[in-house]
């Protein structure tokens, strides 16, 4: 009997790609979603899908569909419940017979411990998932700074200002993922033998670019010229918390945070079977969103 794969967070840019990958290879995806609507017009019909409607706060959906399922992809976007929502899904599915959590987690989890809001809420749940007793193996991508951020972060300075801002000096590589690769991980994973990977963790770093470079590419696809600006902490948080919307915690955690120095993963090739995708591709196919 084929495997069956049930994936939470299917509808956002990272999802929408596992979920294709998936449905590609035939396999049975089974996606918890507030919209089954949406996720028609995103998946079209297909035999091998099934849509369950359902949210956050009612496990009651999910607990009831999710029996039968090997394999789980977690992904949440709520920093703020992070913690307590993935461990509720992750106890729900082990206890359910569910071999394999593949969790969306971040880079920001070798932070100092408490020392930085995104760390901590992505770091108290991988704590949690792995302390659950009698559970399945737990796999955690660890994706560093993702490039769709610029379409929600850099896309109001990049539009009002022709610029992009940040606290740091322009010319330190900062690391860079493309969320194509990390949904393109997390699929692989999934299909792959669940002894292959057991417990591992894969950061993911596709790409170092500093700032200064990247207003340089955004300048050569936009075709306008495009300025890297250093700014205040004050200045930046403020751009965050009022243009874009972040709550004070995701705002001051940013405008608050020094660049690591990573480097690039030296393993993505192997995992992906491919180089990471680059700024540049990523940039040319959705460039639309910042014009």
């Amino acid at each position: 009997m084929d495997e069956r794969i049930y994936v939470l967070g299917a509808t956002g840019n990272i999802g929408i790609k596992a979920v294709q990958d998936l449905l590609r290879n035939n396999k049975q995806v089974t996606i918890l979603v507030r919209d089954p609507t949406k996720a028609v017009s995103l998946f079209g019909e297909n035999s091998k899908l099934a849509v369950v409607q359902g949210d956050y706060d009612d496990l009651s959906p999910f607990k009831n569909s999710i029996k039968g399922h090997d394999r789980l992809m977690l992904l949440v976007a709520d920093l703020r419940r992070m913690c307590a929502i993935k461990t509720a899904f992750a106890e729900i599915a082990y206890a359910a017979g569910v071999k394999q959590i593949v969790d969306i987690s971040s880079w920001t989890v070798a932070a100092p411990w408490r020392g930085n809001f995104i760390a901590n809420a992505h770091r108290s749940a991988e704590e949690n998932i792995v302390a659950i007793k009698n559970r399945g193996t737990f796999v955690a991508l660890r994706p560093s700074r993702f490039m769709a951020s610029m379409f929600y972060i850099d896309v109001h300075t990049i539009k009002k200002a022709n610029a992009i801002i940040g606290t740091g000096e322009g010319d330190v590589p900062e690391p860079w993922i493309s969320t194509n690769d990390i949904g393109a991980l997390a699929a692989i994973v999934l299909q792959d033998p669940i002894d292959m990977h057991g417990d591992m963790v894969y950061e993911m770093v596709g790409q170092m670019m500093t700032s200064i470079e990247r207003a340089q590419l955004l300048t050569k696809v936009l075709g306008r010229e495009i300025q890297y600006r250093k700014v205040s902490a004050q200045e930046c948080y403020a751009n965050l918390r009022y243009q874009t919307g972040f709550p004070h915690a995701l705002a001051y955690t940013i405008a608050n945070t020094s660049t690591r120095g990573d480097v690039k993963t030296k393993g993505l090739p192997i995992l992906l079977g491919r180089e990471p995708e680059t700024m540049e591709v990523y940039l040319q196919a959705n460039k639309d969103a910042l014009l």
